[in-house]
């Protein structure tokens, strides 16, 4: 048997798979042996559904989390929160005593993530003497992504040590590829006077 045989008998027996696309906009589609068909209109980010408390403590009085810390009295008042940093997600409810700052920021790869870097760095120099909280819906990309710019610009870190100094504290980090792409870009850059 040839090779371009034994390949299309391998091809004849593989199990067909279908893949479910969404794109920006909540479309939805599944994918099957090239057939494209459309399905109901979703929500163009994943939903989540399950809470995560989890908040990570950085480097003194600087705080990582998903949204659902931001919105729990009892954390907050636990670690000491006095500022809250939401990147790109609005808190629903807010306490007395607790200082609100929101970022408008998309979690696409191709938003420029770099006028979003400046302003929260200052944001977040300004107030870590008081403990702040940055957070973003589920603190995988977003919030990630500016702690570690701010790491990067502040403490002279490059990309990498600034990840893994973020990535020990909160495991489930995992900034998007165009993130990634423009953090690297930013190495050794100082967007503050010290």
């Amino acid at each position: 048997m040839d090779l371009q045989n034994l390949i299309a008998r391998k091809k004849a027996s593989l199990k067909s798979c279908k893949t479910v696309v969404t794109d920006q906009l909540g479309n939805k589609y599944e994918v099957e042996r090239g057939q494209m068909k459309e399905l109901e209109k979703g929500l163009p980010f994943v939903v989540d559904e399950k809470p995560d408390l989890h908040v990570a403590n950085i480097i003194p009085g600087l705080y990582l989390s998903s949204q659902d810390p931001a919105v729990c009295f009892n954390i907050l008042k636990e670690h000491e929160i006095r500022h809250v940093l939401s990147i790109g997600i609005s808190v629903p409810e807010k306490f007395d005593g607790i200082q609100y700052y929101f970022c408008d920021l998309l979690d696409l790869p191709e938003t420029n993530i770099i006028p979003s870097i400046k302003k929260c760095i200052d944001i977040i120099r300004t107030r870590r003497k008081e403990n702040i909280l940055v957070h973003c819906n589920a603190g995988v990309s977003r919030s990630p992504a500016i702690v570690i710019a701010y790491l990067m610009t502040t403490m002279k870190l490059s990309y990498d040590e600034a990840y893994d100094k973020v990535k020990e504290a909160r495991s489930s980090i995992r900034p998007n590829d165009g993130f990634v792409k423009q953090l690297r870009s930013i190495e050794n850059t100082t967007f503050v006077d010290e």
